[in-house]
């Protein structure tokens, strides 16, 4: 029998996730112009990891492979912080949200629930991702890219799911995605 909405909602929960709500695909709102933060390299994967702009594929392309999937999970987490602008102290933090949105998609998958991951920055994986050794990647149907290669513009995300945007300068919040048929 498959989980139900809420169920999956409860589980999130239950794995330490902070926030987490269902909506439609189609309430998700695609605004191209976010590639720009993938194109400006501060995370430094740009052209060097499968799950990043230009590899993983046009604007257009990303939203049409989003639009396959009726439901989308919305997961967040929320951190404390001493300087929410410092990525020596966010940088962390955000691998250990990619991590734990990982271990719970993992979990969704084998409990027969399939779908596509959209994290908060690049595919990790695989580390170092195959395309640094020019190999295909390992793992295409486990691939994820970030919300801003897809464009999803996430304060409109937060606006239709009821999910909080923001925590104050004492708290930094991650989001990530799980598109559901």
């Amino acid at each position: 029998m498959m989980m139900t909405e809420k169920e999956i909602v409860t589980m999130a929960a239950e794995a330490g996730i902070d926030a987490a709500a269902v909506i439609d695909v189609s309430e998700i709102v695609f605004e191209y112009d976010f590639r720009k933060y993938c194109e400006m390299n501060q995370c430094g994967n740009y052209g060097k990891n499968y799950g990043c702009p230009p590899d993983c594929g046009t604007p257009q392309e990303m939203e049409a492979r989003a639009m396959a999937y009726s439901r989308a999970l919305i997961l967040q987490t929320i951190w404390p912080v001493e300087d929410i602008t410092d990525p020596e102290e966010t940088g962390p933090l955000k691998k250990k949200h990619n991590q734990k949105l990982r271990r719970f998609m993992d979990q969704l998958a084998e409990g027969g629930i399939v779908g596509l991951p959209v994290m908060a920055g690049p595919c990790s994986l695989c580390s170092p991702c195959a395309k640094a050794s020019g190999q295909p990647c390992r793992f295409p149907e486990r691939q994820a890219s970030c919300l801003s290669a897809y464009g999803i513009n996430v304060m409109k995300l937060c606006e239709s799911s009821g999910v909080a945007w923001d925590y104050g300068p004492d708290k930094v919040a991650f989001f990530g995605l799980y598109m559901m048929k």
